[in-house]
């Protein structure tokens, strides 16, 4: 059983966790890297399980995202908003064309800028306030959901203790469950101390969320549109490459594999669809979303070109033990102006390489600052070009082709 299957058993299986009445009161929190598709998983697999029990229990499931949340009054006015669309049917219930509703006083002011209130149901501004609150507490309290996520993005202009103060609130008064979905070391500095201690003190159980890439990658690609049909059906003769290929370059993000699927589904309309150029479109792809290039010889800089990538690469067995002892001392003084993208033995290599043609060692700090200037170049063709081999089989038209349609967003048919 895959981590994702297991958590996915212990949290909404047959009497699983969040549907028991031992998890309330309770804060869980679900950690894992970042893009390693947490958020996904909850939205699409457990929480569609989770909205289903709570409906029958008649109790409220809320998800609340910190992401752009400036104040704690905000987040809790939509908790306690969603809470209340819960205990009137849900989002079912809205209808257009209703224009004006009443105050619900200070605590529910903000509902018509969170969920469009002035469009809900017939009548519902003659409910006086204390009926609507009565209504969003009795969905909340006693086994209610609430789920907190982008704990990474809050605003700076909420305090730790105040948040986890109401997160504490929600568990401990209102005896909910509480869920917090963040990635791994999300805290910085003094924050980081405060996270530390607080969450000691307020989480009741943590879990852990690392799936594979096999099964973040399966659990994207059957996922199921608003028509319940499978969104990538289109892609099932290619799903071979396309896995094999994201699992050669060793990617885990939930968002890059979504871009790219949603790009090879624009691609093979009409384009050629064979394994080396849908294998090159990945990895293209992939570069461009972690470093925001594409790689051309044409655009490549003269002196790097010229200088260093000819003499770059060759077999570690050819570099003499007493010829890498010799240039050691020069890595270690230059090697911290360096940001150590590329290990300290490609270094060598080079200072190897370059050595034996006699050259000074000003001619190879030189070089080495030249290094420095183009590390992230040098990174990219050492993992796609060499590494991965990225442009094989593939004719230029078909690479710029493929550059231009992964630059600029537009695929043109000519």
């Amino acid at each position: 059983m895959t981590n994702q299957e297991r958590l996915q058993e212990y949290l909404v299986g047959n009497n699983g966790y969040l549907k028991n009445d031992i998890s309330n009161g309770k804060v869980i929190m679900l950690s894992g890297k970042w893009g390693s598709g947490k958020t996904h998983f909850w939205q699409n697999i457990i929480a569609k399980d989770l909205t289903e029990n709570q409906t029958k229990k008649q109790k409220a499931y809320v998800y609340s995202s910190l992401y752009g949340n400036r104040t704690i009054d905000k987040i809790e006015d939509n908790i306690y908003a969603q809470a209340y669309l819960c205990s009137v049917g849900g989002k079912n219930a809205v209808l257009s064309g209703y224009e004006t509703v009443k105050d619900f006083g200070k605590r529910f002011g903000s509902f018509c800028s969170l969920l469009d209130v002035s469009k809900l149901i017939d009548g519902i501004d003659d409910i006086q306030q204390k009926n609507i609150k009565r209504s969003a507490l009795s969905y909340l309290e006693n086994g209610g959901i609430v789920c907190f996520d982008d704990f990474e993005r809050k605003s700076k202009d909420i305090d730790l203790n105040d948040l986890f103060g109401f997160i504490s609130h929600l568990a401990i008064d209102l005896n909910c469950k509480v869920v917090i979905i963040l990635n791994d070391d999300v805290f910085e500095g003094e924050e980081k101390k405060i996270f530390s201690n607080v969450k000691e003190k307020s989480v009741s159980k943590f879990l852990k969320y690392e799936p594979s890439i096999r099964d973040l990658f399966k659990s994207i690609i059957f996922q199921k549109n608003s028509e319940e049909k499978f969104k990538y059906s289109k892609l099932r003769r290619h799903l071979k490459v396309i896995l094999k290929t994201i699992e050669e370059i060793e990617e885990l993000n939930a968002r890059i594999y979504i871009q790219v699927l949603d790009n090879l589904v624009e691609w093979i309309k009409n384009q050629d669809k064979s394994d080396d150029v849908l294998r090159c479109l990945i990895l293209v792809n992939i570069n461009f979303v972690s470093n925001h290039i594409v790689f051309r010889f044409d655009n490549y800089p003269k002196e790097i070109g010229e200088k260093i990538l000819p003499t770059i690469f060759f077999r570690l067995e050819d570099i003499p033990i007493n010829g890498i002892n010799s240039i050691r001392n020069i890595v270690e003084q230059h090697a911290k102006k360096i940001k150590l993208k590329l290990e300290v033995i490609d270094k060598i290599k080079i200072f190897m390489r370059m050595s034996s043609k006699n050259e000074s060692e000003e001619e190879l700090l030189k070089a080495l600052e030249l290094m420095n200037k183009y590390e992230d170049l040098i990174w990219f063709f050492w993992k796609f070009e060499i590494n991965l081999e990225y442009r094989q089989n593939i004719s230029n038209e078909q690479l710029n082709k493929i550059n231009n349609f992964i630059e600029t967003g537009i695929l043109i048919n000519e």
